[in-house]
């Protein structure tokens, strides 16, 4: 079979079947050298962590295809392929293993009981595609009811566990070449436990299953899992010595096996004649790194293909509903907030944990969440003292547009969207009173109400924080906006230089008031501190002519603003 491709074919939008793709005549980004990859890893267990949507289950099925001995008119699928084209090293392994392929990508439920039904039918349906080549006398009569029982889906739930260890078995015995298992999205399970309360039961499962098959099994001749995230090794893969993580952070052959790569892109886009469109994918969807390989965001890519003639929006960010990334970054400390600041007006350095504790999750943990999901990128690394920080920055326009919207639903929670834009209006056009009215009341509701980890009331600085974020999020592309840094001869609390000259510049100093001391006082202290410290300094050299200058003083919940 030699599939036909009409003249100028484009990829698929959200097939995930090898086969179907091929044979439906879709333009495929080749990716057929990951068999290479796979092959001549030295390990038999690979695990493959890759943000969502970045083809992972794609990967797989071309994996199941190329190994697949059941399927022999598969073979035709890799014509004029990379992996065709290796050499008969590699292709001598083409259908020629049983092949066990589950994918997780849709156990996400509420509940423990849904998830071991949805885990219970999958087993059940793996089964079921060997039901004949093991009715032949294969299985002892114990084994044969053990097999029965799961493929009927009336074992007890214990029985599941040795469900995946079990087959392995039967199935060497029966074609007499060792097992090919592909496990997609394993870690999806465990993420659904972890935000409905069943984190425990499921990672307990998982432990045993995946542990039971992968660990010193003679019937194995190659594991391969992919998923976002490497969950702890001693929580799911406890004493799997033959496993070797293949992340993000690493330069290896695996690097751009994921994800499109500039070349792959220019292609792409010649294909469907929208090469002049290259510097706008590039703006929007390029920019994570992967080892030392740049990567363009496959989802966001072809959506945008597919969608011409309209304009570059967020593809990918809207394909989840992203519920836990908000809560970390809304319920996240001064720390977070701080460091989601450094990120939109550019960089910050922090420490990465290549294993995410998701039941104790630090601030650490957060960027290494954010990284390994697809929200960040790490550009660089360097040592500070025992500490190994890595340098992050968001990839793309679309994943700043996320923290965007994220910092505007968190103020939006305190101050209604149109107040906001009056309150960054006001600010913008010098109107201190407007300005005062609508920043009383976002620190009003700020304070209002309790931090949802650990039911700490929020403190002005957090209020000011939040503010910072406000402004950074929307005023960046009119100003350059810092906060406490360095100027004239001291520390202004915030810095807004405009980008266009014509426009006045803006300094704040925040106060919170002590007890003993006068509201009307501290307004005075402040303006005198921006005066003699001079902040702003270097603004007219940048050519801005006024500088609208600002006091904010903190009583609790009340506020004044002096210019």
């Amino acid at each position: 079979m030699t599939p036909s491709f009409p003249s100028a074919p484009k990829p698929s939008v959200g097939l995930s079947s090898f086969p179907k793709w091929i044979s439906d005549g879709y333009y495929y980004v080749d990716k057929s050298l990951l068999i290479q990859s796979v092959l001549d890893a030295s390990e038999e267990v690979l695990l493959l962590p890759r943000p969502r949507r970045f083809g992972k289950t794609l990967n797989l099925s071309m994996l199941r295809a190329f190994f697949e001995r059941e399927k022999p008119e598969w073979r035709d699928l890799f014509q004029g392929l990379a992996i065709e084209r290796a050499g008969e090293r590699y292709t001598i392994h083409q259908g020629r293993y049983p092949v066990v392929f589950l994918t997780l990508k849709d156990i996400k439920t509420s509940h423990w009981s849904d998830c071991q039904s949805k885990l219970r039918k999958l087993i059940a349906a793996e089964y079921l595609r060997y039901h004949q080549e093991l009715s032949n006398g294969i299985l002892m009569e114990q084994e044969h009811s053990w097999f029965k029982e799961i493929y009927d889906e009336t074992a007890d739930w214990p029985a599941y566990e040795d469900s995946l260890k079990n087959l392995l078995t039967w199935l060497q015995r029966a074609f007499g070449e060792r097992v090919i298992l592909l496990i997609d999205e394993y870690d999806t399970p465990i993420h659904a436990g972890y935000q409905h309360g069943y984190y425990d039961e499921v990672l307990g499962f998982m432990r045993n299953w995946l542990s039971g098959a992968l660990k010193d099994h003679d019937d194995l001749k190659k594991g391969v899992l992919t998923g976002i995230l490497r969950v702890a090794k001693e929580s799911t893969f406890s004493g799997l010595n033959n496993l070797k993580v293949h992340g993000i952070l690493d330069a290896d052959p695996f690097s751009d096996k994921f994800g499109f790569t500039n070349s792959e892109v220019e292609k792409l886009l010649a294909n469907a004649g929208l090469s002049d469109t290259l510097p706008t994918v590039r703006d929007w969807y390029s920019g994570y790194q992967f080892g030392k390989t740049t990567i363009y965001n496959p989802w966001s890519v072809v959506n945008f293909i597919n969608d011409q003639p309209a304009p570059a929006s967020t593809h990918w960010i809207n394909t989840s509903d992203n519920k836990l990334i908000f809560n970390l970054i809304r319920d996240g400390g001064p720390g977070v907030h701080q460091g989601v600041e450094k990120l939109l007006e550019g960089s910050f350095f922090s420490e990465i944990e290549d294993v995410i504790p998701l039941h104790d999750i630090r601030e650490s943990s957060i960027w290494s969440l954010l990284l390994f999901s697809g929200y960040l990128r790490a550009v660089g690394r360097h040592r500070k003292g025992s500490l190994d920080l890595h340098r992050l920055q968001l990839p793309n326009r679309e994943t700043r547009l996320f923290f965007v919207k994220t910092i505007n639903t968190i103020l939006e929670e305190h101050l209604s969207a149109s107040a906001l834009q009056a309150l960054l209006e006001a600010l913008v056009a010098g109107e201190v009173s407007t300005f005062e009215k609508h920043l009383k009341t976002l620190v009003l509701n700020l304070l209002s109400v309790h931090d949802t980890a650990g039911g700490k009331r929020r403190t002005p600085e957090a209020v000011y924080q939040s503010f910072v974020l406000g402004l950074v999020a929307n005023l960046d592309h009119e100003y350059r906006i810092r906060s406490n840094i360095e100027s004239g001869l001291g520390r202004a609390d915030i810095l807004m230089t405009p980008k266009v000259r014509n426009k006045r510049g803006i300094v704040m100093e925040f106060k919170r008031l002590r007890k003993g001391e006068k509201m009307e006082r501290q307004l005075e202290v402040a303006l005198k501190q921006i005066k003699e410290k001079d902040y702003g300094a270097e603004m007219p050299a940048e050519g801005v002519k006024e500088i609208l200058k600002l006091a904010i003083v903190f009583d609790g919940k009340k506020l004044q603003v002096r210019s």
